[in-house]
């Protein structure tokens, strides 16, 4: 009887475990706007990762002089009809970018899970990669830019990374959105695929931290403790004013001419 209640206790505690964590996904196959309504006029394009399920994405063409190519992570809501939008000026700017939803979002097959969108973005930066291999920048918004960090981690070819409103660890970001129960937020949030575990690893490519201000989602104090965290050469960028969603949407000409210099010096580097 104990060694069953053992085991009963085990299985309940991991299922809740598995709960707490697939809290961090709002997936959605909802269509917020139409590859036509935008100016850039995406291409579908489909790839996987090994053993992983069939995944979506828009591949958006530069205009102009090729500069280069943004893998884009989106944030934990919806899928990349809304989140394209945030991207589309990049391309604007000469260079190509992809796109992409997660397992379980948008067009994308499976469910999500925390190894799953690690996988995912590795796939995506591995389309990217093959089709442009020297040249190659990955994006992140909130956890896009944690999936972003731990993926760009594992590819030495990803020349620079951007984190846009993004945090440490998954743990960190439960306890600052509940702080009451912080002290059980090891209880149930897993560790593991945190980005500040990945730092180090990035090594010497540019990494550049924007975080908003006034964020209410993310506390701007965890955008500061990732970029501590890191080696150089780094930027911190802490936009006043600005809350979660992209500070694009608060100062877009100086939001792009920045992201776009950042861009610049990242592939003028060896």
């Amino acid at each position: 009887m104990i060694s069953l209640l053992l085991a009963l206790s085990v299985t309940g505690y991991m299922v809740l475990w598995s709960v707490a964590d697939s809290l961090f996904y709002y997936p959605s196959q909802h269509i917020y706007a139409t590859g036509e309504e935008l100016d850039v006029h995406p291409a579908n394009v489909n790839f996987a990762s090994p053993n992983g399920p069939r995944l979506h994405g828009w591949w958006l063409a530069p205009h102009g002089k090729h500069r280069g190519t943004v893998v884009y992570c989106h944030g934990n809501a919806a899928n990349l009809t809304l989140h394209a939008r945030y991207a589309e000026w990049m391309s604007k700017k000469g260079f190509a970018v992809l796109v992409f939803d997660y397992r379980g979002y948008g067009k994308s097959e499976g469910s999500a899970t925390r190894d799953g969108t690690v996988a995912d973005a590795l796939a995506a930066i591995d389309y990217a990669l093959a089709r442009d291999p020297k040249r190659t920048i990955v994006f992140g918004h909130s956890l896009g830019g944690a999936i972003a960090i731990v993926a760009s981690a594992r590819r030495e070819a990803v020349r620079a990374v951007v984190a846009e409103s993004t945090f440490p660890s998954y743990r960190a970001i439960a306890a600052a959105t509940a702080p009451a129960f912080g002290a059980l937020v090891p209880l149930f949030i897993s560790a593991g695929q945190d980005p500040i575990d990945y730092l180090a690893a990035l090594k010497n490519r540019p990494l550049l931290v924007i975080h908003g201000e006034d964020d209410h989602i993310v506390p701007v104090a965890l955008g500061r403790q990732l970029y501590e965290a890191a080696n150089e050469p780094k930027e911190l960028w802490v936009v006043p004013g600005a809350r979660h969603f992209t500070p694009w949407l608060h100062i877009p000409k100086e939001f792009e001419t920045r992201v776009d210099a950042f861009f610049t010096r990242a592939l003028a580097t060896k």
